[in-house]
């Protein structure tokens, strides 16, 4: 049972009061406050009632504890007061906060709470290696032990503390207490005093930084000094002094490998799942996984740290190739030592500590990787870089470098920053990593060609897409020191990636600088043939995206300079491109004469050279687009070559383009009727490009659904479907497609008998048609404004638009079909005299006219 005597030492020693505070406090003097702690004497009755004042004892106790401190009754007493106390005057707990739960150590911790309950027991070491866990344990049986320790419970690092001469001002500093500069005593006389009458556990971590200090000695002065205070310590070997007892901190457990995935629970592979799913947060184990978890688990003897390490590396491996990377040694977890504190005044502080604890070929390491854009992959930075896989081992446990969980390798951009600026203090080896950063991606971009036009393409895409910061950063190099070869060689990637992603305009500027670039190196030195070429191959490229643009003048001046440079170089496989280009910039602009000439060419050299996707896409346009839409043969004979392509395109295994020859084929079923066969072509269209994300060819294929869905008279459907096109289009910028869906969705809007909102629809496809030079689609728009004419009752207004758009050459041949049977309508509620008189009219009435006579009636209105 606890004496008053013990009882009253607690609660003073609660309130942080010295005895010879407390003395002067109750009027007694120390010697004799020591007797009645020492439960030698009792106090006076006004001692006890001052007493009972100063450890705010409620009134409505005061007389009981009198009463106990007299003697006169028992002191288990008090117990409401002791409850009272404990919570108004708690001890102060200072342990670190771990982040993670404790897997696998719940008999650790309580043997060693145990061992500190043990009055015998007054210095604790655990002791292990590095990393085995020992200062988890010690934090957890401290914590445990909290209540038990009144005066508190305090953690105080050693990692950094060099010397035993600073062990007195850290543990002051750890518990809190200030040395008196006015006092006669020294520091360690004025710790050893304050810590004297206190309860109080101390931790002290890492003790191995001290042990070969003579000085140690200085721990069992402090507890022979003060009693009820006792040390915790860990350490990688024991501190020798007498007294101690000592505790070996051993690995995890490891279960079985059979019984790994039931019983993993509180075991070193629940420790390895763990850490795994912090290093990556996808990270998702699979049965097979555990028989290489277990190895792994057995292979760094259960140790916390070498688990840890070891998970840390699903971030770049699988769970069999970590295994398989430690069996070949050890050197593979090897990195900088984690018992540093973390003293993180500023993020270049952080880094500036981290620097330094990087070798010389590491910090060179980092260097270079600066010049990555966005992140890289393994691969890169060991060629860029020179980046092996124990350097990026190293950076990436140091926090240095990341890795996500597609396998790529990231840099905070404030490391990144600052690795960037000390790199540019090297002025040789920054242009020689730039020199290589760019010659690797721009090299890594040309090689991917063949898998974009493959059954690749979707990954292809992808991985291109992921890159795209590092193309851009590599690719501004290249054009600024003039590497045009290296350049040329992305063309054809560059043409598929920025088409299919719809990035005209950024690819635009892209290659308009380097167009610039080689304008002003050709003005000052006579251009060699590679350089000739790459202008060709760029003006090709950039004439494609002003095409998608609906910048037609600019795009044709493009083209046709890039031909003008290429024919006479006979560069075949160039040549095809521009061919590409010209020939829809011709088509769209309604020179279709001019169009199937290109193509026509065009399939003859892709021939030649045995450019088998060049030849199909030929094909393509010479069975499709210009002889359905443009009326040059009949439909039903290209319709069988047209199946013949598309399953050309199946077999060489673009999704991309055979979404496109499908949207072809579509069109031929849709002339011929075949409704059905033209909606399945289509939604087999719509479902490829967006495997892939042409967003241009699903606008596309909306489009062509809208108009099967009107040809069979369900208006709200296609409405809906060219709604979509509209939206998709009008994103890319794709001038030319957003005013054909307005002509074509105006028809349905007139169908539904919303005439006035036709009416401005059409008007806004014909402004945005005849802006851009799209005359097919302003002559679509012209015959709807017929359609709403012959209904208001104006037929011969409306008849004199339908003969204009029939008499010009560039009239779509959907256009002239339905141009033709409002016509004939008509003409079969006019007089012949009336029909003359507006041949005559339009005789003497070009296009233009007609054109500004429809706009300028908004005006008007």
């Amino acid at each position: 049972m606890v004496t008053f005597g013990e009882w009253l030492r607690q609660q003073r020693s609660l309130r942080r009061l010295t005895r010879e505070e407390f003395a002067k406090r109750v009027g007694c003097s120390v010697s004799a406050l020591r007797k009645i702690e020492d439960g030698e004497r009792r106090p006076s009755a006004q001692i006890a009632e001052l007493m009972g004042n100063c450890l705010d004892i409620p009134p409505e106790e005061r007389l009981t504890f009198v009463r106990v401190a007299r003697g006169e009754l028992n002191v288990d007493r008090l117990s409401s007061v002791l409850k009272r106390a404990a919570l108004s005057a708690a001890p102060r707990i200072d342990l670190p906060v771990p982040p993670t739960p404790l897997i696998g150590r719940q008999p650790e911790v309580e043997l060693v709470s145990q061992l500190l309950g043990d009055p015998q027991c007054r210095l604790l070491t655990l002791v292990g290696p590095g990393g085995i866990g020992k200062t988890r344990i010690a934090i957890e049986a401290a914590e445990k032990l909290r209540a038990v320790f009144t005066d508190g419970v305090y953690f105080i690092p050693l990692a950094s503390v060099d010397t035993v001469r600073l062990l007195v001002p850290v543990i002051a500093d750890a518990i809190g207490f200030a040395f008196q500069s006015a006092s006669p005593a020294d520091p360690k006389t004025q710790l050893f005093s304050y810590l004297k009458e206190k309860q109080a556990l101390l931790l002290t971590d890492n003790l191995e930084q001290l042990l070969t200090d003579p000085g140690i000695g200085l721990l069992a002065e402090l507890l022979a000094s003060a009693p009820q205070v006792k040390l915790l310590a860990t350490s990688r070997e024991s501190s020798g002094l007498q007294g101690e007892w000592v505790f070996e901190v051993q690995g995890l457990p490891i279960p079985e490998e059979g019984d790994a995935e039931r019983g993993a629970q509180n075991t070193a592979v629940e420790l390895f799942l763990l850490r795994a799913r912090r290093a990556h947060v996808e990270f998702g184990v699979v049965p097979g996984d555990y028989p290489a978890i277990v190895r792994i688990c057995h292979l760094v003897d259960g140790m916390p740290l070498g688990i840890e390490l070891a998970a840390a590396w699903v971030r770049t491996l699988s769970c069999d190739e970590i295994a398989r990377e430690i069996e070949r040694g050890l050197a593979f977890l090897s990195v900088s030592t984690r018992d540093l504190p973390a003293r993180h005044r500023s993020m270049r502080a952080v880094f500036d500590q981290s620097w330094r604890l990087l070798s010389v070929e590491e910090q060179e390491v980092l260097l270079r990787l600066s010049v990555f854009q966005g992140g890289f992959r393994r691969e890169a930075a060991e060629a860029v870089a020179g980046a092996a896989l124990p350097a990026l081992s190293t950076l990436l446990t140091k926090s240095l470098i990341r890795r996500d969980g597609a396998g790529r390798f990231d840099m905070h951009e404030l490391i990144r920053h600052f690795a960037a600026e000390q790199l540019a203090t090297l002025p040789d080896e920054q242009t020689a990593a730039r020199a290589r950063h760019s010659s690797y991606y721009l090299t890594h971009f040309g090689q991917a060609d063949a898998r974009l036009r493959s059954p690749a393409q979707h990954e292809a895409l992808d991985e291109l897409t992921v890159e795209m910061d590092n193309f851009r950063a590599g690719w501004e190099w290249a054009v600024t020191h003039g590497e045009f070869a290296l350049i040329e060689q992305t063309m054809r990637t560059f043409w598929m990636l920025y088409d299919t992603r719809g990035w005209f305009q950024e690819g635009l500027d892209m290659l308009g600088r380097a167009v610039t670039a080689m304008e002003i190196s050709q003005g000052l030195v006579s251009a060699d043939r590679t350089s000739q070429v790459a202008l060709g191959h760029i003006l090709a490229t950039c004439s494609w995206l002003a095409y998608r643009l609906a910048h037609y003048e600019r795009a044709q001046a493009m083209v046709e300079r890039s031909l003008e440079i290429l024919r006479p170089l006979s560069e075949p496989r160039v040549l095809v491109e521009s061919m590409v280009s010209f020939g829809m910039l011709m088509e769209v602009t309604g020179s279709y004469g001019g169009a199937f000439e290109l193509y026509s060419e065009g399939l003859e050299i892709a021939t030649a050279i045995d450019d088998r996707w060049y030849a199909a896409l030929f094909i393509t346009c010479l069975n499709g687009l210009v002889a359905i839409d443009h009326g040059m043969v009949k439909p039903e004979n290209p319709h069988g070559r047209l199946q013949s392509v598309v399953a050309d395109w199946r077999a060489i295994g673009d999704p991309r383009l055979t979404a496109f020859a499908l949207r072809i084929l579509s069109q031929s079923a849709f002339a011929l009727g075949r409704y059905d066969e033209a909606r399945a072509a289509l939604e087999e269209s719509a479902a490829l490009n967006s495997s892939v994300g042409d967003r241009w060819g699903l606008g596309a294929a909306y489009r062509g659904l809208g108009v099967i869905a009107q040809a069979q008279g369900e208006h709200m459907r296609a409405k809906d479907m060219f709604r979509d096109s509209l939206n998709t289009f009008t994103e890319l910028g794709g001038g030319w497609w957003v005013a054909r869906v307005l002509a074509e969705m105006s028809r349905s809007v007139f169908a539904l008998g919303n005439d006035a909102e036709a009416e401005c629809t059409w008007r806004e496809s014909l402004r945005i048609a005849t802006e851009i030079r799209g005359t097919p689609v302003a002559l679509e728009a012209l015959a709807g404004f017929a359609s709403l004419q012959a209904k208001r009752g104006s037929k011969e207004h409306a008849l004199e638009l339908l003969l204009i758009v029939l008499k010009h050459p560039s009239s779509l041949q959907e256009t002239k079909v339905r141009a033709e049977r409002l016509q004939s309508e008509l003409e079969s509620q006019l007089t012949s005299l009336q029909i003359e008189a507006v041949q005559a009219r339009v005789q003497a009435k070009s296009y233009e006219t007609a054109v500004d006579e429809v706009l300028g009636q908004a005006k008007v209105t």
